[in-house]
């Protein structure tokens, strides 16, 4: 007879199949630029600055108006994300204009609203 776990949401026993967690530990160890994908777009401020971009180019004057923050403030944000090749800019006559870097990072951004309007039907129902 099985003891029954406190919690029945975990294994009632210890089964661990080795060729299937090397396989996994394996693959961990090449996920550092996704994780810091990830944690950039983590940040509310980041976040923000690229599902504003989702929509369209803006300059970064617009951008600090979206999210209610200084100009340079905002700059040190878009430097971050233009590190990891999430955001490009082009500078135009005293403008500098910013937009996604490529169709990936808008695919994220549509997969996440995707999944938040589901979570949130989900919760009315």
């Amino acid at each position: 007879m099985a003891l029954k776990p406190a919690d029945e949401k975990i294994c009632a026993v210890t089964c661990i199949d080795p060729e299937k967690v090397e396989q996994i530990k394996k693959r961990l160890a090449n996920l550092d630029v996704m994780v810091d994908i990830f944690k950039a777009m983590g940040d509310d401020t980041r976040f923000k600055l690229i599902y504003a971009l989702w929509h369209g180019e803006l300059c970064v004057c617009d951008l600090a108006q979206v999210v209610d923050m200084t100009v340079a403030a905002v700059s040190y944000h878009l430097r971050y994300l233009r590190s990891l090749r999430l955001v490009h800019c082009d500078k135009r006559g005293k403008f500098v204009y910013y937009r996604l870097d490529d169709d990936h990072i808008a695919d994220l951004v549509s997969i996440a609203l995707a999944h938040s309007r589901e979570e949130k039907a989900r919760k009315r129902s």
